[in-house]
């Protein structure tokens, strides 16, 4: 703070945007001018009545106590972001503002709020670096915030203020709905292009993997509805809205971490840890019913040169093209995990050894006959991944083995270990015998 009431200019240099390539910069600091533009073309539209500074300062004061109450989520969050949008509760505020408020005011909740997160959610050794995000995501809001209000004025009798409390309102429940729509998506597309910009070799598939979950933002514009109706109606109620806003977005982002904690990022497939405790489960119920499993151990050949000829980036989309054919090959009820770097574990669930063994190599043969299209770089022309092959090592589990899923494991990478002296490219199928009986 010293450096930025010292050397503005200085301080302003420290950011990472600078760090960034120019069509980066260019596109952030266009989208922050434009928002900047439009946000003073329309403050002074309409005139700010001593209500309206009232209705703002409570809409801020809820804006604050939820940021208070899911900081310390939202740190975790802000640590771990992946590669695409995800949701923000704090839209609940700037929905409603822009709802009952004149744009200049409507404007100024969005600003406050995205401050007010800023501060108290980003760690303060961390803020100089970081600060171009929140800018850009407060320009973002800003843009959606001024489309809705251009639908709002153009279709709502009533703006800026409430639905009118008749028949007529449902009338203006649809210009509501089609206004912030048209927020939401002017906001998304420009947090998605802003990716792509600055990452170009991200795919949009992967950028939008997440999108499901943005249906729940539906969820936070309809607080931010009722937090305008109580805001104008009966102000005490919005901490109701508080708590419930609170309520909602730990119990989203929670379940986003456990998620998170058993799912590999780059494949999908389970975590080592996960894989490890499904599969327990897995082979205590599989004695239980007399059923046999089987444990593979799938290692991708080459990977290293794979790195070395085509980059990480080939690489890569090589290893998520391999977890693909892998999908495909095994049944929705096995168990995958990504075992580390380019090896894969499977536990197949009631099987034999046929059927281990044809799954084993329907797995080795769908990923050599694997292509993989790189994008181009620059002028260059595309360039495509061929002759992928992956080896297998496999233990077959009798229902009536007294062998721990941990010697199961090991007997599998002995396999693989066997398979890659032989060649690689082959499948190696072992066996866990079954306990003998004194008899015997």
């Amino acid at each position: 703070m010293r450096t930025l009431i010292a050397a503005p200019w200085r301080w302003a240099r420290s950011w990472a945007l600078w760090q960034a390539p120019r069509h980066v910069v260019a596109y952030v600091l266009a989208v922050e001018v434009i928002a900047v533009a439009t946000t003073v073309g329309t403050a002074g539209l309409m005139q700010i009545r001593g209500t309206d500074l009232i209705y703002a300062g409570m809409l801020c004061a809820g804006a604050w106590l939820h940021i208070e109450g899911v900081r310390p989520t939202e740190r975790q969050r802000e640590r771990g972001a992946g590669a695409g949008p995800y949701l923000d509760t704090k839209a609940v505020w700037s929905v409603a503002a822009a709802l009952i408020l004149p744009p200049l005011l409507a404007s100024a909740v969005v600003v406050v709020t995205y401050t007010i997160a800023w501060l108290r959610i980003w760690p303060r050794r961390q803020r100089p670096l970081d600060l171009f995000r929140w800018v850009f995501s407060a320009a973002t809001i800003l843009l959606g915030t001024q489309a809705a209000i251009a639908v709002l004025a153009l279709g709502l009798p009533t703006y800026p203020g409430l639905p009118r409390p008749t028949w007529a309102g449902f009338a203006d429940l649809a210009v509501i709905a089609a206004a912030f729509g048209l927020r939401w998506l002017l906001n998304y597309g420009l947090v998605v292009a802003a990716i792509l910009v600055s990452s170009p070799n991200t795919r949009l598939a992967k950028v939008l993997e997440n999108f499901h979950e943005q249906s729940q933002e539906i969820g936070a514009y309809a607080f931010g509805l009722l937090a305008a109706a109580l805001a104008v109606t009966n102000p005490p109620l919005l901490l109701a809205v508080v708590v419930g806003v609170v309520a909602v977005h730990r119990g989203l982002l929670l379940h986003q971490f456990r998620t998170a904690s058993r799912t590999d990022s780059k494949t999908g497939f389970h975590t080592l840890e996960w894989w490890f405790q499904a599969a327990r489960q897995a082979l205590d119920r599989a004695r239980v019913h007399g059923s046999g499993l089987a444990v593979l151990i799938a290692d991708l050949d080459h990977f290293k040169q794979v790195n070395d000829t085509y980059g990480h980036v080939g690489g890569d989309r090589a290893l998520e093209a391999v977890a693909r054919a892998l999908r495909t090959e095994v049944r929705d009820y096995d168990i995958v995990g990504r075992w580390g770097g380019e090896e894969f574990v499977v536990l197949l669930l009631d099987v034999d050894e046929r059927q281990t063994r044809a799954i084993a190599e329907r797995i080795r043969e769908r990923v050599h006959s694997l292509k993989v299209i790189l994008e181009p770089a620059g002028d260059s022309p595309p360039r495509t991944i061929t002759d992928l092959t992956i080896s297998i090592g496999a233990t077959l589990i009798p229902h009536d083995s007294a062998d721990t899923l941990d010697e199961a494991i090991r007997a599998a990478d002995a396999a693989l270990y066997a398979v890659k002296e032989a060649g690689r490219n082959r499948v190696k199928l072992t066996y866990l015998m079954p306990p003998r009986h004194p008899d015997a």
